[in-house]
């Protein structure tokens, strides 16, 4: 009982914390609101999520149907898999092209979010081909490997000096050929040091500034050495043929 009643308590001070800074002033609050979600635990972060998207703040994402990173995932995906990190919503599982992919992997840390993603593509017959699941990008553990793994609009919310490990990490779930797309806000050059870390350590394939909405779009690769490095060893095969 005692563990029970720790738990309890510790998820009320979790909500608590994340609910008192909701009351601070605006710009005070922006701050504190991307510290908390950038580097709160997976429950602070999950609950302001949810706070967010149940209170609409996202709802003008939920149709973007030109967004200039399409293109790019439908050309490097070509008829294959995706994996989208921090999917809010679902606007990318329902607005590319169902004709240029086959499989769709959603992935946030709102369960609000989630919920509406699976609503949405059962109402555009995409439940066969898109499946979403609620967890923190940071910590997610696929079980496949993909096309394409796309960031859109969600890598700021890694702590900066984590970047470069998280990406390591994902590469392993590249196929041969696979490549990350990351989309970003151009507006300033507040998140210049995120495209820097990129460019630094992997293999940039395309860079694409739009006007209109002011983005950038970043596809690359892991590299040969980086993805050596990353994969893990074959399990042993049994006596009987059969992986353990």
């Amino acid at each position: 009982m005692s563990h029970g009643f720790c738990d309890i308590e510790g998820r009320e001070r979790a909500t608590g914390s994340a609910q008192a800074f909701m009351y601070l002033p605006g710009k005070a609050l922006n701050v504190l609101r991307g510290l908390l979600q950038a580097y709160g635990t997976e429950k602070i972060k999950g609950y302001l999520w949810n706070i967010e998207f149940s209170r609409g703040r996202w709802d003008g994402l939920d149709k973007t149907p030109s967004d200039c990173v399409y293109q790019y995932i439908e050309k490097y995906a070509d008829i294959g898999s995706i994996l989208d990190l921090g999917c809010g919503s679902g606007s990318t599982g329902n607005e590319l092209d169902a004709t240029t992919y086959e499989h769709y992997t959603g992935v946030d840390i709102s369960d609000v979010a989630i919920a509406k993603a699976r609503k949405r593509s059962e109402e555009n017959r995409r439940a066969d081909k898109n499946r979403y699941f609620q967890s923190d990008i940071f910590s997610y553990v696929p079980t496949r490997q993909y096309d394409v793994i796309l960031f859109r609009d969600s890598i700021y919310y890694v702590p900066s000096r984590k970047i470069k490990g998280m990406l390591d990490r994902y590469s392993k779930y590249l196929k041969r050929g696979g490549v990350f797309i990351v989309r970003m806000w151009n507006g300033n050059d507040k998140y210049r040091p995120i495209a820097d870390t990129i460019e630094s350590n992997f293999e940039v394939v395309e860079r694409y500034l739009s006007d209109q909405p002011k983005a950038v779009v970043i596809v690359f690769s892991a590299g040969v050495l980086a993805r050596a490095l990353s994969c893990p060893e074959r399990p042993p095969i049994a006596a009987n043929g059969e992986n353990h």
